[in-house]
């Protein structure tokens, strides 16, 4: 059986939020161990999840707000002011907890990219002057072993490995335009990809080759894929494309221009 799927961009990272429960330290972890969860859009979706499955949705939490960086048309940021203080669960449990004090007993992080090289290195994009929440806990968990986990979408793909244009950046202080606030590209070196790939290959025994990206109005930033196995297999995947098909957009609340 073959099939064909569309992935909007907010229907692409529910699915890989709803799959990464799956992925085998997510497993091992969420229950009997620490998770360091950075925010982001993905992860916002995650947190949901990873609520629901550790029967937590009393937990009083703004999931729209669960992102700091943000590419709306400039590269900009959420409210400081509304922004939704980071989240980690210690045995299941979750905990308002900064990811700088989460990391010394974390066992694994997960964390967004924004570019995604041919080499399945991501990078992240970094506004703030210290590199933000991925420079707060990148050199303590490469350090002490603790996985880092990168769900990301393809629709970031780039076509040079991160690590090969870094030293040919600018950085934040050698911008001289930029719609919005200057960035600079931190690496993250030996975290795991977990993309739409990934996270299809986790849930069913399929190929899956992406076959296509981008598109206008609501298949903007789309990614397509073609599937192909037993007929049991693929329906996995279509079952949950179906659960996430149409799935809302966050409304973020972004820092006053």
């Amino acid at each position: 059986m073959r099939c064909q799927i569309v992935f909007n961009t907010w229907e692409s990272r529910a699915f890989i939020a709803k799959s990464i429960l799956n992925h085998p330290d997510v497993k091992k972890v969420l229950n009997k161990g620490v998770i360091a969860l950075g925010r982001g859009i993905t992860n916002a979706y995650l947190l949901r999840e990873m609520l629901e499955v550790t029967n937590n949705t009393d937990f009083q939490v703004d999931i729209d707000n669960y992102v700091v960086g943000v590419v709306d048309g400039s590269l900009w940021a959420s409210n400081s002011a509304t922004r939704t203080p980071e989240v980690a669960f210690y045995n299941g449990k979750p905990e308002f907890e900064p990811i700088t004090k989460a990391i010394e007993k974390a066992d694994l992080v997960i964390k967004g990219g924004n570019a995604l090289g041919p080499d399945w290195i991501a990078g992240v994009l970094c506004a703030h002057p210290a590199g933000g929440t991925i420079g707060s806990v990148y050199a303590i968990a490469i350090s002490r072993g603790i996985k880092i986990l990168v769900p990301i979408s393809i629709s970031k793909m780039i076509p040079y490995s991160v690590t090969d244009i870094v030293p040919d950046l600018g950085g934040q202080q050698a911008i001289d335009y930029v719609r919005g606030m200057p960035v600079g590209l931190f690496p993250i070196v030996g975290g795991e990809i977990f993309s739409e790939i990934e996270a299809i290959e986790t849930l069913a025994k399929v190929e899956v080759y992406p076959i296509g990206a981008g598109g206008v109005y609501d298949g903007a930033g789309a990614t397509i894929f073609e599937i192909s196995g037993v007929k049991e297999e693929v329906d996995k995947i279509i079952e949950l494309y179906e659960l996430v098909k149409d799935t809302k957009p966050l409304n973020v609340d972004l820092q006053p221009h």
